[in-house]
């Protein structure tokens, strides 16, 4: 909905009022702009009505800073007009940014032209305020059934509390599903729609929460037991913090309340309570969205308190429609016939007024079973009257899609169709027009989903191109492309095809004039580009490359793939025209001279190349490049090619380039330290915690992005055109570059030194030299000669890489002087060593080489709990966010792609990895009483991946605790203290397998969780199998898309997990400690702190 200037003008002066001053008129008038917005339609009425009384209205001008990294996230934005840049992210009209719950920002917010905002506080939408609503105003009018053991049903009313009475064992939010077909005593028919709808009410927002178990204050004396290396202050403050941990594991059971309400009293907000765990019940599963929203509104709760009760008794006239919610039931039928429903299931009454009897007798088979129960007359009425919501569109006499009217809220004010089937071109037609209110993420779900009934994405595309010339249809089919190309940049990558359609887009991009679309067409395909490994291996120095490049610093660009010659074996492995080269053997190539480049291309016979797509870029280098040779010598960027000005915007009025910290700007390659293991302990806690920059305008610019390939270049950023595009963007992707769909990359800037070597001379002295990712072997080399006063010049000396195998075999490899990434590349039984290349000298003797090999072998006992399961949590979100959200879907439908699911299959590997890893570590051991350490070990690990919120590794820790190799060691057990033992009870427990994972469910929606989190992976594939399997995906010759907008809501969800508005590594890592020092010494190289790697092997 577009205002007119009227209405945008009252709207204005509505929020530009105090709060308190703003009268009934101007919360109306403030709320009816609102609901309107695509990026608000996830939330409730209550919300937004509570965002009206305290938003507010600012105005700002060109590069103003919104805010800083070090500052508080205390509210969010609502972009009115303009554009602002946050991190690698440009927002436009109608997006929202900034949103974070609590904690520092972490970046720079700045306006790239004169912007208009609505600026919210955080929390004053009310998405909390529904989930901690009052006990007593949650009960109120409290309307249920109780089922004694003689069969008498009592109703359970208002200051009347049922005897024995037993709260849902979990939450009902995801219910139990059971594995086999949806069966049913009466017959009941298919509702007419013939597909499954499922909720798309909003999810609720996020918060920051870290919890702990309860723990005994009793422990087992082990003042007489050998203690580990570990076992110092440290685990004493660990055993501290697990005494402090305190909070439950469940929250409030929120289904169960709304259900035990009265059904008059229920409000939007309950209906949308139980609309989301009804799509996880078979009984449900071939219902309209409106159906189950009716059903809601009526049925009440029934509860059976003790097993062996009858339900209902043979020939017993029936007047109820029965869903069981937890237990089962066992129906005796009179033919000798005993049939078992079970949770999910649904019996009684077929959707018919006439009278109908028991056939059987109906008995619980279980305590504490629970139903929900729709009375006839209601059952009979919303089944029967289904067809007045649905909308048939006909050509030619065939049915080619369906509609459904959908109400979101009972004020009216939410309502539309929305399409739950069609054909693939109708489907395909619908993509331009009118979009609804209550369907604003149908372009994103197309766009995810196509590949389930086309054959070829170019069917889309010629339609896209089709329509670009129609002018009325030329700015959504633009924003089609954005969408597409920001979402799933894949698709595009591995099809010659597609990718010519991107080329002929930007062309008529071109013609029709549009370059502030064309700018973010070139923003979206170089930021969505993934990299990849090239291997080339020549015959000698002399022999051709078969390909040729172009670019380098000198012009302000990578190094881009010119041309490769067809049939070569550089075309074979895979190197194509417009690649950027961003780094060979390790060497970045992101800022680096042509001629240099060159050189290293031509003197290596093995390359090792990383490249990454980025055609539109190397376009705009071939164009500077005919500028250059028209106009006569080489062109030189107006903002000089500072390293530390990465974020700098050609096209900002005046040459705008963004002040810094004269300090900062002072080019760091290496610095030396010296002295006392303390001093190395301070200077590590504090590199530890520069990945992003502490004040504003610092070397890091805007933000901190690594993949500053986005605009070609690490030096200077091309121009940003301030356009944006008309119309609303969807609630589910706001922003064109949106942080949750895309793989953001929070990799230290490589200019910024936060990482520690050590470097050693053949006496076996040494010293400790802070580098960062870009400082090179020939960097190290000079600062080492500096620090250690030799006489010589650097260039007599070289950098070395000793290594020790288990065997005692001594290897010694002199290091290229370009090398880089020295910290990463360095391992425990590694040593790097200064020699002199004019003497013949033994850098490591055997008996340095035992010392080496003794200091590499570090048990887990001697690690950091809480480094570890930070270890682990970085690891498997590393994996996790690198999944594709294709990858799902060519999984589940089991489709060949040329992306594949290699990132999911790796993925899904991670828990059988570290289980048998966590077996292997304490099977190993033949002493009792380290075992008994081990587990104790894991057991703390297991808690603290909790707090980090990797769920997927708390479940494969505990899993492996429980592999019967690891179960029967009966003395190892009886030895852990008590405490522990409740812990892992108590761990255990959120993992119960009954009624479909609902502890695990509880955790992650009950209690406000922000990302990074890492779910359990089995139970989110579990789902989307349920939601795939359990629906037909053609209904009547039609696609199922409604199946398909359920799996495409559910992928979201999954993804928005992997969004993060910091570091993630700070996040996971807030609670670790700093290894002690004492450790220190048995690395040769280390970043940070000690992290040695973990070999999940067996």
């Amino acid at each position: 909905m577009k205002m007119t200037g009227a209405m945008e003008t009252s709207f204005k002066l509505a929020l530009k009022k105090p709060p308190p001053l703003r009268t009934a008129e101007d919360l109306h008038t403030i709320y009816c702009h609102l609901y309107h917005m695509d990026v608000l339609s996830h939330l409730r009425e209550h919300q937004l009505r509570s965002m009206c009384t305290s938003a507010r209205y600012e105005r700002h001008e060109a590069h103003h800073i919104l805010f800083y990294p070090d500052s508080i996230a205390t509210s969010w934005y609502i972009l009115l007009s303009g554009s602002v840049f946050v991190k690698e992210h440009m927002y436009l009209a109608r997006c929202c940014f900034g949103k974070q719950l609590e904690g520092r920002r972490g970046c720079e917010c700045i306006t790239l032209e004169p912007s208009e905002m609505i600026v919210v506080d955080n929390g004053s939408e009310g998405d909390d305020g529904f989930l901690q609503r009052d006990g007593s105003q949650r009960r109120s009018r409290r309307r249920f059934r109780r089922v004694n053991p003689r069969g008498e049903r009592e109703l359970i009313t208002d200051g009347q509390e049922p005897t024995g009475y037993n709260t849902l064992p979990a939450d009902l939010n995801k219910m139990h599903l059971t594995d086999h077909a949806h069966q049913q005593v009466m017959h009941m028919p298919p509702s007419q729609s013939g597909c499954s709808i499922a909720s798309d009410s909003g999810s609720s927002s996020l918060s920051d929460i870290y919890q702990a178990t309860e723990s005994e204050l009793g422990d087992v004396d082990l003042s007489g037991l050998p203690e580990a290396a570990v076992d110092s202050e440290e685990e004493e403050e660990e055993d501290e913090d697990l005494e402090r941990a305190s909070d439950t594991l469940l929250g409030r059971d929120l289904v169960r309340e709304c259900l035990e309400k009265d059904p008059a009293d229920r409000n939007d907000d309950d209906i949308e309570q139980l609309l989301e765990f009804m799509h996880q019940l078979p009984a449900f599963a071939n219902m309209t969205m409106s159906v189950r929203r009716d059903l809601c509104s009526v049925m009440v709760f029934e509860v059976v308190e003790q097993a062996g009760t009858v339900v209902l008794h043979d020939k017993q006239e029936l007047d109820l429609w029965y869903v069981i919610l937890n237990g089962a039931v066992e129906i005796s039928h009179p033919e000798a016939r005993v049939e078992t429903l079970c949770m999910g299931n649904s019996f009684g009454i077929s959707p018919s007024l006439d009278k109908q009897h028991m056939h059987g007798e109906v008995r619980t088979k279980g305590d504490d079973c629970q139903f929900v129960c729709v009375a006839q007359e209601d059952y009979w009425r919303i089944l029967n009257h289904v067809e007045k919501n649905t909308h048939k569109v006909e050509e030619e006499g065939e049915i080619v899609m369906v509609k459904e009217h959908r109400e979101l809220d009972r004020s009216g004010t939410r309502k539309g169709h929305i399409v739950i089937k069609g054909t693939p071109e109708r489907l395909i037609m619908h993509l331009v027009e009118e979009p609804s209110v209550v369907d604003p993420t149908y372009i994103e779900d197309f766009l995810l989903t196509y590949r389930t009934f086309l054959s070829n994405p170019m069917e889309v595309g010629k339609k896209l191109l089709e329509w670009f010339h129609v002018d009325s249809l030329r700015d959504t089919v633009t924003r089609i492309v954005l969408l597409w190309v920001n979402n799933h940049f894949n698709d595009f990558e591995g099809d010659p095809a597609m990718t010519h359609f991107l080329e002929d887009f930007e062309k008529h991009l071109e013609t029709a004039k549009m370059k502030g679309h064309l700018r973010l067409l070139n923003i979206a395909c170089a930021a969505k580009a993934k990299w990849r490994q090239i291997t080339l291996q020549k015959a000698s120095r002399e022999s051709p490359l078969y390909f040729s490049v172009q670019g380098g610093s000198e012009r302000g660009f990578g190094i881009f793939v010119e041309s490769v010659e067809v049939g070569s074996k550089a075309a074979e492995a895979g190197l194509k025209r417009g690649d950027q080269i961003m780094e060979i053997n390790g060497q970045n190539f992101e800022n680096i001279s042509f001629s240099k480049a060159v050189d290293i291309l031509r003197n290596n016979t093995h390359l090792s190349l990383t490249a990454k797509t980025n055609i539109f870029v190397f376009k705009e280098l071939l164009s500077r490049i005919v500028h250059e040779k028209k106009n006569g010598g080489l062109h030189i960027p107006k903002i000089q090619e500072k390293k530390g000005n990465r974020f700098s915007i050609a096209d900002l009025p005046g040459d705008m380039e963004f002040p810094s910290d004269h300090k900062s700007t002072r080019k760091m390659k290496a610095n030396t330290v010296s002295g006392g293991r303390n001093k190395i302990r301070k200077m590590l806690e504090k590199t530890r915690f520069s990945i992003l920059p502490p004040k504003p305008f610092s070397d890091g610019g805007v933000g901190q992005s690594q993949d500053d390939s986005i605009v070609g270049t690490k030096q200077c950023r091309h121009s940003v055109a301030i356009m944006p595009i008309p119309g609303n963007l969807s609630s589910s992707s706001p922003d064109l570059l949106h942080p949750a769909t895309s793989v953001l990359d929070f990799s230290n800037p490589a200019d910024i030194p936060d990482q520690v070597i050590r470097v050693f001379k053949a006496d076996q002295q040494s010293c400790y030299i802070i580098i960062s990712k870009d400082t090179t072997a020939k960097d190290v080399v000079a600062h080492a000669v500096n620090e250690f006063g030799l006489l010589p010049a650097p260039e007599t000396y070289s950098l070395c890489e000793v290594s020790v195998s288990p065997e005692e075999v001594i290897k010694q490899r002199r290091l290229p002087d370009q090398l880089s990434k020295l910290a990463d590349r360095i391992q425990l039984n590694g040593r790097y060593y200064l020699k002199n290349n004019m003497e013949t000298e033994t850098l490591c003797s055997d008996e340095d080489a035992q010392d080496l090999l003794r200091e590499s072998q570090i048990s887990l006992l001697q690690l950091s709990t809480m480094e570890v399961a930070a270890q682990l949590s970085m690891r498997d979100f590393e994996l996790f966010r690198n999944i594709e959200s294709t990858e799902y879907v060519d999984d589940l439908f089991k489709l060949d792609s040329s992306v594949g699911s290699g990132n999911l299959k790796q993925f899904e590997e991670v828990i059988n990895q570290e289980t048998f890893w966590v077996a292997t570590e304490i099977l190993k051991e033949p002493n009792a009483l380290k075992r008994m350490k081990t587990i104790k070990h894991f057991i703390k690990i297991a808690l603290h991946c909790r707090e980090c919120k990797n769920f997927n590794s708390m479940f494969a820790i505990i899993s492996g605790l429980n592999l019967a190799p690891v179960a029967r060691l009966r003395s190892s057990w009886e030895k852990l203290p008590s405490k522990y033992e409740k812990l892992f009870g108590d761990l255990q427990d959120v993992f119960d397998p009954s009624r479909n994972m609902a502890k695990y469910r509880n955790v992650l929606s009950s209690q406000s969780m922000q990302p990074p989190i890492i779910p359990l992976f089995p139970v989110v594939k579990k789902d989307l199998t349920f939601l795939h399997e359990g629906n037909d995906s053609s209904v009547d010759g039609l696609v199922n898309f409604e199946k398909l907008r359920m799996i495409a809501k559910e992928i979201r969800h999954v993804v928005r997990l992997t969004s993060a508005n910091m570091d993630p590594a700070l996040m996971f890592r807030q609670r670790s400690v700093v290894v002690p020092s004492q450790r220190l010494s048995s690395c040769g190289g280390f970043k940070g702190t000690v992290h040695p790697t973990i070999d999940f092997s067996l």
